[in-house]
């Protein structure tokens, strides 16, 4: 577990070292009306817009992600976005992803190292992960002064 204050206080920081230690990133967002046009529209259109060159893939009515597990809401949408330097441009332009309600971002930003998720968030819960956290990953952490406890290395 990550401490989710320091994290928030070290965005850009924390992402310019996982975007470039990922090879591609998710976030959670809902479908908007109306729901059967394809590709179909999400509540953060505009905000993605410019990101949406490095979709790789969406998957609409997902109900499990790294770190959560919903019982319902078939209008729930993991997009799954390729990193590269102009994407990891983009998202440290926009504002703190670890606050997305405040923000009018989407949620849960998950970083992926051979299809294999990282380094996630629950945002609405305030909680942070790292899982399989290589030496690099933790004194990138240390250097920064971001709390952390390690469960399972």
């Amino acid at each position: 577990m990550i401490n989710f204050e320091d994290i928030i206080n070290h965005q850009i920081e924390l992402l310019r070292y996982a975007g470039k230690n990922s090879d591609t990133f998710t976030v959670i967002t809902t479908l908007k009306k109306p729901y059967s046009k394809r590709p179909p529209n999400f509540i953060h259109d505009k905000i993605m817009m410019e990101l949406s060159p490095y979709m790789v893939d969406y998957i609409v009515g997902i109900k499990e992600w790294p770190g959560t597990y919903r019982s319902g809401g078939s209008h729930t949408v993991m997009l799954t976005y390729r990193l590269c330097k102009n994407s990891r441009y983009l998202l440290e332009k926009l504002e703190n992803w670890y606050l997305p309600l405040k923000n009018g971002l989407p949620e849960d930003i998950c970083f992926y190292r051979k299809q294999r998720p990282w380094f996630g968030s629950v945002s609405h819960e305030k909680m942070a992960f790292m899982w399989n956290a290589t030496e690099s990953d933790l004194t990138n952490l240390e250097n920064l002064s971001i709390k952390f406890s390690i469960q399972n290395k």
